[in-house]
């Protein structure tokens, strides 16, 4: 069992019991570990508290993870604001999963910050605003914001208080964030936490056929355009990225959460060990960025954008326009890895 601090378990004990309206919230795009944590806690949280409960996330929930129990009761701030906002503002207690600061939840970082809610941070994630929040149960060497999420409630409620629904939540989590243990899962506890999930008769076949088994049409012949199309192989200096703009995304109807894992095959190419994701949105690009080398991206991404993540995954946003962006990425790629 990992050991977390005694006093600050008892204070989120006491948080949740004794608050009246509590707000979950996860970053935009939200990926398997940003739903799989925010689920698993709203039924661990409600199964110990009266309050009334709202889970929230900035942008649209994906189709993908529609099997999660919860999934249908998320408040979207694209389609409802006014309620999001509100949610946070009157909140007693604000528990933030799976993100390090404000900025990742866009629109709804000025009510973040401005709420007078006691705000409790679950997150696997480099540089935590400590200023922010008030609470933090923050460790990077975790896997996945679902293993600190295991670890967390069964230290707290043991073991007994994370039943199967809630395991099915955290297990996918703990899936996407390591592509099914194929990555960031060094540490022995992560299969620790997964074989203690799986106990619970969560069909692991089942959730691997729901996550990697859901392309659509569109979507595959997408992945063959830009395999085909938008892969630019640096292999001088063994790296590879791909660039989508808005046309291109509206050619094949895709949305954020279809190009999820996609920046993940530059990294299938034996010569290859830094990939990037370049995707145009109407006033940023947003980027993806992955290593399986020596190199640390989310260094890179941090002195490039003020992006951050982890060493061998990170992400970042950029205000150059798509072209610009791709310019840079490839010049200062290029310096730091023949620097390297």
């Amino acid at each position: 069992m990992i050991e977390f601090d005694k006093k600050d378990i008892a204070v989120f004990r006491s948080l949740i019991e004794g608050s009246h309206s509590i707000a979950l919230i996860s970053h935009t795009n939200a990926d398997g570990d940003a739903m799989g944590s925010m689920l698993g806690t709203k039924r661990v949280v409600e199964a110990h508290s009266k309050a009334k409960i709202t889970m929230l996330l900035p942008s649209p929930r994906p189709d993908v993870f529609a099997y999660l129990p919860g999934y249908g009761d998320i408040v979207v701030d694209s389609d409802n604001h006014e309620g999001c906002t509100k949610a946070l503002m009157e909140a007693d207690l604000i528990i933030a999963v799976d993100l390090n600061n404000a900025t990742r939840v866009d629109n709804l970082a000025q009510a973040l910050v401005e709420s007078q809610a006691h705000k409790v941070l679950i997150d696997h994630h480099h540089s935590p605003d400590r200023n922010l929040f008030h609470l933090l149960f923050s460790i990077p060497e975790f896997s996945s914001t679902c293993e600190l999420a295991y670890w967390l409630f069964a230290q707290m409620y043991g073991e007994e208080a994370i039943d199967r629904e809630t395991a099915r939540c955290l297990y996918s989590g703990i899936c996407t964030d390591t592509g099914f243990f194929a990555y960031s899962c060094e540490s022995p506890t992560v299969y620790e936490a997964a074989g203690r999930l799986v106990v619970k008769d969560i069909d692991p076949a089942g959730i691997h056929d729901e996550i990697s088994n859901c392309f659509s049409i569109e979507r595959m012949r997408f992945y063959g355009f830009a395999l085909s199309e938008r892969l630019v192989i640096m292999d001088d200096i063994k790296a590879a990225y791909f660039h989508f703009s808005l046309d291109d995304q509206k050619r094949f109807g895709v949305e954020p959460q279809d190009m999820e894992g996609l920046v993940n095959y530059t990294l299938m190419m034996k010569e290859i060990e830094v990939g990037v994701l370049m995707r145009e949105e109407p006033t940023r690009v947003k980027l993806s960025f992955r290593a399986k080398g020596d190199f640390d991206v989310s260094t890179f991404a941090n002195k490039l954008f003020g992006g951050g993540g982890h060493t061998k995954a990170a992400g970042a946003n950029s205000t150059l326009g798509l072209e610009a962006t791709v310019e840079l990425v490839e010049q200062k790629l290029r310096e730091a890895l023949e620097k390297q």
